[in-house]
């Protein structure tokens, strides 16, 4: 298999991808929450003195240590 060919079957593969994706709704069912409750987890250190904090603008770092 020459090299043009072999791009011309791969550009054709992307582009039968890209047009089945409207179909896979009929193929793979979505996927939907069983509840529309909403979960809120902290990450702490074992004793629960220190957590994470989390702010918008800003950087903060979560550093996780192998012990």
């Amino acid at each position: 298999m020459t090299t043009p060919k072999a791009i011309l079957i791969g550009l054709t593969f992307i582009a039968v991808a890209i047009a089945s994706i409207p179909y896979s709704n009929n193929v793979v069912t979505p996927a939907l929450a069983s509840t529309h409750i909403v979960h809120k987890i902290t990450i702490c250190n074992e004793s629960g003195g220190t957590c994470v904090d989390v702010q918008d603008g800003s950087h903060n770092w979560l550093r996780i240590f192998a012990k």
